[in-house]
């Protein structure tokens, strides 16, 4: 394993590693717009790949606008190379998360139905007629460019309900609240780095087992009941989650507040 974290044993083709690690470099304010990179020699030597699959990586963020090769003087990382977004300020209300959802064009709905696994049927205490459930997948883009892509369960008598033009427009958390009149009083999010699998990769237009940062939800409506798992996979390079902890005195007592920062 190399020092970079690059690697063959990771599946991922050394050049797109490459591409990522350079990403980084770039977006982190390690190489600055309108600055020149290491030469080719230079990052062959560093991260112990050939110039051929160096030169790979290269042509791909020069087609992204990232960097610019010029004859005779090397490459140089663009005057005004494209930027990650703003993120967004969200400090836990549910009415939040449909102003995060707002910022994102939705270019691709399906709307299935799906065999409820015993995973599902344990996260959405289901009971053992339910057998089916209703999958909505959706694809968001910012600035024309995936985004994210979500995958949302449903029981199947809450799906069939849903009008499928009006994901297109509407977020979903509004149809279910306000339109079919589904009260929601609490959700449990939990996020993993997770590697893309085939289908996601395609869709997020990135490598498979590229690193995708995976968010699961599990909505709750009255009585403590679960009834809606939501699986997000967000692109790595273009998501950011940050917390602000804030220290407050209630009731005579200093304890911890959060507020949450994403990129949407």
């Amino acid at each position: 394993m190399r020092k970079t974290g690059l690697g063959r044993e990771l599946g991922v083709p050394l050049y797109h590693q490459i591409q990522h690690l350079l990403r980084h470099r770039i977006h982190s304010g390690l190489y600055q717009p309108g600055s020149q990179i290491p030469s080719e020699h230079e990052l062959s030597r560093e991260l112990e790949v050939s110039r051929v699959t160096l030169r790979e990586a290269l042509r791909e963020l020069v087609r992204e606008n990232l960097v610019v090769k010029v004859q005779g003087k090397g490459t140089f990382v663009a005057a005004n190379p494209p930027k990650r977004l703003t993120p967004v300020r969200y400090t836990g209300f549910l009415e939040e998360l449909q102003a995060r959802v707002r910022k994102l064009k939705v270019t691709d709905v399906e709307v299935s139905e799906t065999v409820a696994t015993p995973e599902l049927r344990e996260t959405l205490q289901l009971g053992p007629g339910a057998t089916r459930l209703t999958l909505i997948k959706r694809l968001r883009h910012i600035d024309n460019e995936p985004f994210s892509y979500t995958l949302n369960y449903l029981p199947t008598e809450i799906g069939a309900r849903i009008p499928v033009a009006d994901l297109y427009s509407l977020p979903l958390l509004k149809i279910l609240q306000e339109d079919l009149k589904i009260p929601i009083v609490k959700a449990r999010e939990t996020i993993e780095a997770a590697p893309a699998d085939p289908d996601t990769a395609r869709r997020l237009g990135i490598p498979a087992l590229h690193p995708v940062l995976h968010m699961t939800r599990v909505m709750y409506t009255t009585h403590d009941r679960p009834f809606e798992l939501v699986d997000i996979y967000y692109r790595a390079d273009k998501y950011h989650y940050s917390v602000n902890m804030m220290r407050v005195k209630k009731q005579g007592r200093w304890t911890w507040t959060t507020e949450v920062e994403t990129s949407a």
